[in-house]
């Protein structure tokens, strides 16, 4: 008998013994769904707004079938009021260091029915790498008439790091509940893998410390000039140097916009920060003439229009423009 022939029956089976409450949960799902999109809207847009870098925030509700076999498996006097994992929703984010913050952000955020940190539950002797979860309710914060009929609702939310996620998927594909479960073989084997996740967080926590303090270096070294021009390009100084050379002008468009043109400016041997301020000097009477007819919107086109006054190969990369830098080449200093 195939998965689907079997959930077939049970379903059927669940519909002669207990209508009513397959048609309660019929009636109700539609506001878990909707509870669902709003914890997740209110979570992207204070996440974003504290500036925490996530990877996702996903949401699912409890299928009808899903929700007849947990039926099935325990006893409830009432389903669909002691069944509180109806609405889901999973924060997956970068670094644990802003756990804190996430935590704090949730409960000013929710009420909270019930807290259950995993990683604190779990024994030093024990395999896994657990995350934190929460069965929360809309807050005071969310008022008005469409939250009216979502006010007594329970989500269950999970609050995860990517690589927390990553143990939850391969561990619900092992299957096993429990360290008793696990062949004696394969135990030491889970418990340093498991470690190994925990180790993996901590040192990403730790590249993410020192990336930040070599920003604010190369921002120390932007005063003293000699200094900065000795500063190699890439991918973290060249934002900060787009931030003080134009200051009136965002840096890019995206990350991607600031890669494109990083690439161009390494393939055309230019390293330095005094070797780019050369090119900008030589050419600044012509990107404001040009500018005059295209406005840059970006520091990094500023730069991206210096190396196509000088290279001709890059020009074929910008045609918009194309015409316009042969028209104002006869103003770079040579």
């Amino acid at each position: 008998m195939t998965d689907q022939t079997s959930s077939c029956i049970e379903l059927e089976r669940a519909w002669e013994e207990s209508p009513n409450l397959i048609k309660d949960f019929i009636e109700i799902r539609p506001q878990y769904e909707q509870l669902c999109s709003e914890v997740s809207y209110i979570l992207k847009k204070a996440l974003s707004e504290t500036n925490i870098e996530y990877s996702t925030i996903s949401h699912r509700t409890k299928t009808l079938k899903n929700f007849i076999e947990k039926v099935g498996r325990k006893e409830y006097k009432d389903p669909i009021k002691e069944i509180i994992d109806v609405a889901g929703i999973r924060i997956v984010y970068l670094y644990k260091r802003d756990r804190f913050s996430i935590e704090r952000l949730i409960e000013s955020e929710f009420k909270i029915i019930k807290k259950i940190d995993k990683v604190k539950e779990q024994g030093f002797d024990r395999f896994g790498y657990g995350a934190l979860h929460y069965l929360a309710a809309l807050g005071e914060k969310s008022s008005g008439a469409r939250y009216d009929d979502l006010k007594g609702l329970i989500c269950e939310i999970q609050v995860r790091t990517v690589l927390q996620d990553a143990w939850a998927i391969i561990d619900h594909h092992l299957s096993y509940k429990q360290e008793s479960e696990v062949p004696r073989i394969l135990i030491r084997k889970l418990r340093a893998l498991s470690g190994l996740f925990e180790t993996a967080d901590d040192q990403f926590d730790i590249l993410k410390s020192e990336r930040d303090t070599y920003r604010q270096s190369v921002e120390r070294k932007i005063p003293d000039l000699k200094e900065f021009e000795r500063q190699q390009i890439d991918f973290d100084s060249l934002p900060v140097f787009l931030k003080k050379t134009f200051p009136d002008l965002s840096p890019a468009r995206d990350d991607n916009h600031i890669s494109v043109v990083l690439k161009s400016i390494k393939e055309y041997g230019y390293r330095t920060f005094g070797e780019l301020n050369s090119i900008l000097s030589k050419t600044e009477r012509a990107r404001i003439a040009l500018s005059k007819e295209h406005p840059a919107p970006f520091g990094i086109a500023e730069v991206a229009w210096a190396m196509g006054f000088l290279n001709p190969e890059i020009r074929k990369r910008m045609p918009t423009v194309k015409y316009s830098f042969e028209k104002f080449e006869s103003l770079i200093e040579k």
